[in-house]
Formats: structure tokens, C-alpha cells, sequence
């Protein structure tokens, strides 16, 4: 060694070893005194999977059923057809596609260090399927029996032997059949016939999204009550048609015909409401005439709700990160910088 010189003379002043440092976690790194240029190799995050896709809505919802009709080619009678259901609701659609997965990246000295590539979403479900539409009324040209006449004051009732037209599956309201009607009354020394008429069933309530739709009145006397549609969305069944005479003491009858509406659409994804069934009536000559005919046919079943839809698909896997790394990094000696480790991060310096 030199004389006068000494052991930094001939190793160089401020030498600093060099060294590295390690971060796992999010952290801060401060630069060694007498460093001014580092390298770091890191990674962010493996890409996750992506998530699974949304499920199917309900299937389009199914139409009422037709209320059936009374086909009497001649003019001898008096009739209302019966009336169109309602329709169905539109489906949902399939479910939307699930979101990707996530890949963060880790940072340092302002510089990115990538994750792996995120998974990206499931598929969503597809739509349930359809709901059956209501059963339709049937044509029914068989005579209604007349209703006995009462002793007393009051109403007399007789149903056709047809049997109630089914609601669509899905829980769609029943309808109810036709019956035939008698109303005596009091005047002018006996009984009379005041009211002979027919009514045909009503349809159906169309299901709703949650709640069955509702069947028709099956209570006697009042068949040609359509059904309430369930709730939500259901639609309302129609009511039946009425035919008949009304009769003032002494005078001929009037033969009458009120025909009601189609039944009532889905109001969103329900099923439609069941028709109305139609009647018809034989003209009569006068009060109390035995010979009056009645017809009455079926009420429509409600539409039945669509299927649930089918589960989304699940998301596919991400990939693993790979290393990044950034060599001669320029630094202030003494500072402090900010970590971002969503993976291992190393920073490292030479001699200095």
C-alpha cells in the first residue's frame, strides 16, 4: 500500500456492496445510500377463472285455449261462438355470458409487471321451454236437459256432460263447462218461467311466473266466470256467452245474445287466458215453453307458464403469470418507492 494512501484510496470511496430484497406483499422499498440503479424481476397475479354464466329466463308462456262453439247451421237458432284465448307471454332469453377473471398486475419504480391471462365467462343458460298452450273447447251440438221447474221461487240449474277443458302445463287454469239456467218467478195467479238461458264455461286463468292460474268458477250457476290469472303475468280467463230469453209475464220472449271478450294476454311471461265457451238457444214462442233448446260448450284452460331456464356454464380457467424483468432502473439514493406485489417481486443492485 502506498504510504499516505489509505484502504478507500485503492478500493474506491463509498464502495456498497450488493444485495436484494424481496417483496411478497405490497410494501415500500428504500434504495441503499450510495445506490443509484437497481433491476427488478417480478409477476403479478395467475389469471382467475372467469365466472360462470347467468341462468335462462322463463320459456315463452303458453296461449289459452279457444272456447268451444256450438255449430247449429240453421236460422232456428240464436248463438255466440265461443271466443279466442289469450296469448302467452314472450321468454326471457338465455342468460347473459358470466364476466372474466381478474389478472393483476404487480408494479414498482412505475413500471408493470403482468398477471396471467384472465379466464373469460361462462355461456349463459338457454331459455326454459314453452308453455303448453290451454286445452280448447270442444264443438258440443247435445242438448242441455231442461232444469225442472221449482215449486217455489228460485233457480234452477243443468250442466252439459262434457267434461273441463285442461290448463296448459304449466299450471294453467282448468275451464269449466256450459250450463243451462231457469229462473221461476210469481205472478199472475202461478209460476212462471222469468228467465231460460244458456251460458257457456268459462276459460281458464293463464299461470303466472310464481302462482298457478286460477280455473274457472266450477260453483254451480256460475260456470261462465273465467278464472283469474296467477300471479305475476297471468292473464284472465274470458266469460262464457250467454244466450237466452227474457220473458215478461204474458208477452213473447226476446231471444238475447251477449258475447263476451277473447281471453286476456300475458301481461309479461305468464300464459294466456282460456276463451269462453259459446251457446246457443232453439227460438222459443212464449213464455214458458218447454220446447226451448239450450246448448253450451266448454270454457278454454289457461295457458300454462313457460320452463325455468337452464344454469350458465362455468367460466374457464386463467394462466399462470410469467416473470417480467426491468434491468438498469434509475433511482435517488436514500428515496423511498412504493411496492405493489400481487406475486413475488425482487429487487436487486450491483456494487456501487
Amino acid at each position: 500500500m502506498p504510504i499516505g494512501s489509505s484502504r478507500s484510496g485503492v478500493m474506491g470511496a463509498g464502495i456498497t456492496p450488493g444485495g436484494c430484497e424481496v417483496f411478497n406483499a405490497p410494501g415500500t422499498f428504500t434504495v441503499p445510500a450510495g445506490i443509484t440503479t437497481v433491476n427488478a424481476t417480478g409477476k403479478g397475479s395467475d389469471g382467475n377463472p372467469g365466472n360462470a354464466g347467468n341462468a335462462g329466463g322463463f320459456g315463452p308462456g303458453g296461449s289459452g285455449g279457444t272456447g268451444g262453439s256450438i255449430n247449429l247451421n240453421t236460422l232456428q237458432y240464436f248463438s255466440g261462438n265461443g271466443t279466442s284465448g289469450g296469448s302467452g307471454g314472450p321468454g326471457q332469453g338465455s342468460g347473459n355470458s358470466g364476466n372474466p377473471g381478474s389478472n393483476p398486475a404487480s408494479t414498482a419504480f412505475c413500471l408493470t409487471f403482468p398477471g396471467g391471462t384472465a379466464g373469460t365467462g361462462g355461456t349463459g343458460g338457454c331459455e326454459g321451454p314453452s308453455g303448453n298452450s290451454g286445452q280448447s273447447g270442444t264443438p258440443y251440438n247435445t242438448e242441455i236437459p231442461q232444469p225442472a221447474n221449482n215449486p217455489t221461487c228460485g233457480s234452477a240449474f243443468v250442466c252439459s256432460g262434457q267434461p273441463k277443458a285442461s290448463g296448459g302445463n304449466q299450471c294453467g287454469g282448468q275451464g269449466s263447462i256450459g250450463a243451462a239456467k231457469r229462473i221461476h218467478s210469481q205472478g199472475g195467479g202461478g209460476f212462471f218461467v222469468n228467465f231460460k238461458r244458456s251460458r257457456g264455461g268459462g276459460g281458464g286463468g293463464g299461470a303466472g311466473t310464481l302462482n298457478a292460474g286460477v280455473p274457472a268458477n266450477q260453483t254451480l250457476g256460475c260456470q261462465e266466470q273465467g278464472g283469474v290469472g296467477g300471479n305475476p303475468q297471468g292473464g284472465q280467463g274470458a266469460s262464457g256467452q250467454l244466450t237466452g230469453f227474457l220473458a215478461t209475464q204474458g208477452t213473447p220472449q226476446t231471444p238475447q245474445v251477449i258475447q263476451t271478450g277473447p281471453g286476456n294476454a300475458a301481461l309479461a311471461d305468464g300464459g294466456g287466458g282460456g276463451g269462453g265457451g259459446g251457446s246457443a238457444g232453439l227460438n222459443g214462442n212464449g213464455v214458458n215453453d218447454a220446447s226451448v233448446e239450450y246448448y253450451a260448450a266448454q270454457g278454454g284452460g289457461g295457458g300454462g307458464r313457460g320452463g325455468a331456464g337452464n344454469p350458465g356454464n362455468p367460466g374457464n380457467a386463467g394462466s399462470p403469470a410469467n416473470p417480467t424483468t426491468h434491468n438498469c432502473i434509475a433511482v435517488v439514493s436514500g428515496a423511498c418507492y412504493p411496492i405493489t406485489a400481487n406475486a413475488p417481486v425482487t429487487v436487486s443492485w450491483n456494487p456501487q
